[in-house]
């Protein structure tokens, strides 16, 4: 169950910060992904675009849940999304373990790829408060946190 923000009448709104915590609770993914889906929607960005960076960050949001709290109780795992200058900011941070992928991961360790190919710039900050990825993606139309076209 989400931490917060549950109900859809609290969904920031493009151009504003959204920031949703949940559970890192594999069934908290959809919503934060519908979450991120609401706050991208709309004319200023490409449809195609939208659907990358959704997958993306449902990638990233599945790894929190998967990997991150092997040894213990699930944590919270953080979506935000802003925008930066003339790119788009979205990240996703856990409070648990890194975990290195292993020699042979078999059918999986596929997901940093994915999100490399979706997005311009992957960056995965791991340290003892958690991990968080950062997945950014230049817009071809900048939008200022004003919410004026630039």
């Amino acid at each position: 169950m989400p931490t917060s923000g549950t109900g859809d009448t609290d969904v920031a709104h493009w151009p504003d910060p959204l920031r949703v915590r949940a559970s890192a609770d594999n069934g908290n993914v959809r919503h934060l992904r519908r979450r991120l889906t609401t706050w991208l929607t709309g004319d200023h960005l490409d449809e195609d675009v939208v659907d990358d960076l959704v997958m993306a960050a449902s990638e990233a949001l599945e790894n929190c849940c998967d990997h991150a709290y092997l040894d213990r109780e699930a944590g919270v795992m953080t979506l935000c999304a802003r925008i930066v200058d003339d790119a788009l900011v979205i990240t996703i941070a856990d409070d648990g373990v890194w975990q290195a992928p292993p020699a042979d991961p078999g059918g999986r360790g596929r997901g940093l790829g994915m999100m490399r190919a979706l997005a311009d710039d992957v960056d995965v900050r791991a340290g003892p408060d958690g991990t968080l990825v950062a997945l950014t993606r230049h817009v071809d139309r900048p939008v200022s946190p004003s919410g004026s076209s630039r």
